[in-house]
């Protein structure tokens, strides 16, 4: 079971050479995967703020989702992602503590799969702000029909 061409596209996003069109507008970069993990980081700041000055947390689950969404990835194989790849279906998000935009510099979410099954996958992530723990997210992923010629073509931006 080879993992080669999954792991070149994560690689790409990770370099930056590849990025999802959310990825760019709210600033989230790959910074680390691995077989069934990934990790996302994005910068904080007064514009992801809410009235209160708290980040939004609908930014937080996006930054939860998109690396729940690398780490579903990566544990499907190179014969499997040439039809399909994995999309959500549901997500769950508690956070712990609210987020205080002009005091934090980083979001980090730090995702790993917890079940990969013949068309489900299950995934949970913390979120970090600057270290400190301030959300747990589960999520469930299906399998749905997907060209990655047209993702690495063009489907991305760069």
């Amino acid at each position: 079971m080879s993992h080669g061409f999954v792991d070149e596209m994560l690689e790409k996003t990770r370099c930056g050479e590849l990025r999802s069109p959310v990825s760019s507008t709210l600033g989230m970069s790959l910074v680390a995967f691995g077989r069934g993990e990934a990790t996302y980081e994005m910068a904080a700041g007064s514009e992801l703020g809410n009235p209160l000055g708290v980040i939004q947390g609908g930014v937080v689950t996006a930054l939860a989702d998109a690396a729940m969404a690398a780490a579903t990835m990566s544990v499907l194989d190179d014969e499997q992602i040439q039809g399909s790849a994995v999309t959500t279906v549901d997500i769950f998000a508690r956070f712990i503590r609210p987020v205080n935009a002009n005091k934090v510099d980083t979001l980090r979410a730090e995702a790993r799969v917890v079940r990969a099954g013949g068309r489900l996958v299950w995934a949970e992530a913390d979120v970090l702000a600057d270290g400190e723990m301030v959300g747990k997210f589960a999520s469930t992923g299906i399998r749905v029909t997907f060209d990655p010629a047209s993702y690495v073509g063009g489907g991305a931006t760069q």
